[in-house]
């Protein structure tokens, strides 16, 4: 008994060991944290982009079109050549059949050369010469018939090439490298000793037509190319005859001038010299007459008003008069100028530099050279690139500005320069490759980085609330893209907000292609507006505030200029029209001409250069803005013809677009009485 008792109890102990094993297996099954497989990868909850690009459009399916075999006119070269027995009634053409090629030749009686050679390969393919020359490919008679004599018969071809003749070239006046020369050896029995061989000859441009279709019965027909050239060549001659009747400049380098126009400029200066020579003679004649001789009080007495002019005398004049009596009796040599005397010296000759030089060497003042201003200038050696010692100098003259004293926009604009390399002789590179300033930049957007730069991109600080007006950096392109711009911009806001403690609020550039693209990119980030102009982005560095885009108005008032020219004048590129009403350049143009022969002076400020613009005249703002102004509105409204009310409403809208954005005062609205110069103070204004 007690040892069934005994192994009922290690049975039942067991029992309750089974049960805890099973209870923890399935509490641990449960219970832990599911692993991956090895090799496994993960489909839910996957990271999404913040920008989606979209997939391009399947391209269509297009079905290929098979020539009917019925349509062939020759289906083997074996057809050919049986063909040519249907073209005895052409008498003035002569064929000849070989194993490879038939050959068709129309002879003119004056050449050595067939005037026309049809070259027709066993492959069914033919070749034109006309005297001589193969035809380009690009010919008519080729690109109707495909080259090929499949859906042609010969004496279709033969008919139709008669019905050209020769181009006759273009005049050849000096060497070219676009020309060659076509000579076609003449018949002659007649010797003669100064021409053994006889022969006539054109000029042609590379790519010649040389059989233009016979429209009109004169000879004086020329191809397409060879009449452009003949165009361009008259144009650069009036421009050449132009310039050479204009007197060079006086520092023009003699080597790259021409003599005429040296000749001009020699004439002008001995004209010049001898009128200067007359007043000089007639000026010491009055003072030999009329000299008053300043005792040494006297000169005493005029220094002593300079110094104590009182009120009247500013800090500045004060110091200048003080720093010029100290360099008159200084020696030449070891001469030491004050900082503000050497700070003035450098605005003045960045502005006039052959100003700074006369006002130098007519010893009235003691002023530094050239040369030492160079040193000045240089102090910080220009490179290209956001450079470390000008962040440094925007951030001295920055570090006292206060709240919204910081606001300032970032201007970028591009110029072209001259495209050349310079030897830098102390650091020992070459200058002039196009450099974004960084070398991985340059590899990441440049398409190559060897090529020599013909522009400079420059970015420019200006101060809203401050006369701040700081280079930060310039680059060195062939011509800037949004993706290049792109980067630099970015740096450049980097630069301002995290080390100058400058606040970007804006960014203003010309219209240009690239600087519109680059607004676009900027789209997603304006809070995912919807609206299809972009004009405002939210500040990376600084959240809380947007960074908007300008477009510069005097560029965009020229731009609209520019293409009310070309309505229905000038290039003629299309016609602008309006409610019912084309806007045409020739309403203001003749309303100008009636106006000048009337003498009415209706339009006081446009002038002749306002109407008829040039390539130097088209740059100019001020003519933009005096032609699309109300003025020449109201005139064309009460005095033009009623059809010209759409271009009045045009110049009409320009102007006070204009006068939105070209103001400096709060009150000029005021003084001038025009309502678009009036400040925003509402979010609701009409404007």
């Amino acid at each position: 008994m007690k040892c069934l008792l005994i192994a009922l109890f290690n049975f039942q102990e067991i029992v309750s060991d089974m049960c805890l094993f099973l209870l923890f297996a399935v509490t641990t099954d449960k219970m832990t944290k599911k692993k991956p497989r090895f090799g496994a990868l993960p489909t839910l909850n996957m990271p999404i982009r913040s920008i989606e690009s979209k997939k391009p459009p399947e391209r269509p399916h297009r079905a290929v079109v098979k020539e009917s075999p019925q349509s062939r006119i020759y289906r083997s070269f074996q057809e050919v050549s049986r063909g040519l027995k249907g073209l005895k009634s052409l008498t003035e053409w002569s064929y000849k059949a070989l194993e490879d090629k038939v050959i068709l030749k129309k002879i003119h009686n004056e050449f050595l050369l067939p005037q026309i050679e049809v070259i027709v390969d066993d492959g069914l393919g033919f070749t034109v010469k006309a005297f001589g020359c193969t035809l380009p490919d690009d010919h008519p008679v080729y690109l109707t018939h495909k080259r090929s004599v499949v859906n042609m018969t010969l004496k279709n071809i033969v008919k139709e090439l008669e019905a050209y003749k020769l181009c006759c070239g273009v005049t050849m006046n000096e060497l070219n490298g676009k020309l060659f020369h076509h000579v076609i050896p003449m018949c002659t029995t007649d010797k003669d000793d100064n021409n053994p061989f006889p022969n006539k000859g054109y000029w042609r441009i590379k790519g010649c037509s040389l059989l233009v279709c016979d429209d009109d019965d004169d000879d004086g027909d020329v191809c397409d190319g060879c009449g452009q050239f003949s165009s361009s060549v008259k144009i650069a001659n009036q421009a050449k005859t132009r310039r050479l009747s204009t007197p060079a400049q006086v520092k023009a380098p003699v080597s790259k001038t021409d003599p005429a126009r040296i000749k001009l400029t020699l004439q002008g200066q001995r004209l010049r010299c001898a009128e200067l020579e007359n007043e000089l003679n007639a000026m010491r004649k009055e003072l030999q007459k009329n000299n008053v001789e300043v005792d040494h009080e006297l000169s005493n007495d005029l220094a002593d008003i300079m110094t104590k002019a009182g009120s009247k005398v500013t800090p500045f004049m004060n110091l200048f008069w003080q720093q010029q009596q100290k360099l008159f009796c200084s020696k030449a040599t070891g001469v030491r100028y004050h900082p503000m005397i050497i700070r003035f010296c450098l605005s003045l000759a960045a502005k006039s530099p052959s100003c700074y030089e006369e006002l130098r060497n007519s010893k009235v003042l003691v002023l530094p050279s050239q040369r030492r201003l160079r040193d000045y200038r240089n102090a910080i050696k220009p490179q290209r690139g956001f450079q470390a010692e000008v962040v440094t100098e925007l951030k001295h003259i920055t570090e006292q500005y206060f709240d919204v004293q910081r606001y300032v926009i970032i201007l970028f604009d591009e110029m072209k320069v001259s495209a050349n390399l310079v030897f830098d002789k102390v650091t020992g590179e070459l200058i002039g490759f196009t450099d974004l300033g960084d070398p991985k930049l340059n590899f990441a957007v440049l398409e190559e980085v060897d090529n020599v730069a013909t522009h400079a991109l420059a970015f420019l600080i200006r101060g809203m609330c401050t006369e701040l007006k700081f280079c930060l950096a310039h680059f060195a392109t062939t011509g800037v893209t949004a993706d290049q711009i792109m980067p630099l911009f970015w740096d450049a806001v980097c630069i301002l907000e995290v080390n100058c403690n400058l606040w970007v609020i804006a960014a203003t550039s010309d219209g240009a292609s690239p600087n519109r693209r680059f607004y676009r990119m900027h789209k997603a980030m304006d809070g995912g507006t919807d609206k299809d102009v972009c004009y405002r982005t939210v500040n990376l560095y600084a959240r809380h505030r947007y960074i908007y885009f300008f477009s510069d108005a005097p560029h965009l008032v020229k731009t609209a200029r520019n293409c009310l020219l070309h309505s229905g004048s000038d290039k003629c590129t299309r016609y602008m029209w309006n409610e019912g009403f084309f806007v045409l350049w020739r309403h203001v143009a003749q309303m100008y001409y009636q106006d000048v022969e009337n003498c009415l002076k209706l339009l006081p400020r446009l002038t002749f250069d306002h109407i008829n613009l040039n390539a130097y005249s088209k740059m100019r703002v001020n003519l933009a803005a005096q032609v699309l102004s109300a003025s020449v509105a109201a005139v064309l409204r009460s005095f033009g013809p009623p059809e010209a009310e759409g271009t009045a409403k045009y110049c009409e809208m320009v102007d006070g677009f204009f006068d939105c954005l070209n103001v400096r005062s709060t009150t000029e609205h005021q003084r001038k009485k025009k309502p678009f110069l009036a400040p925003y103070r509402d979010s609701q204004d009409g404007r």
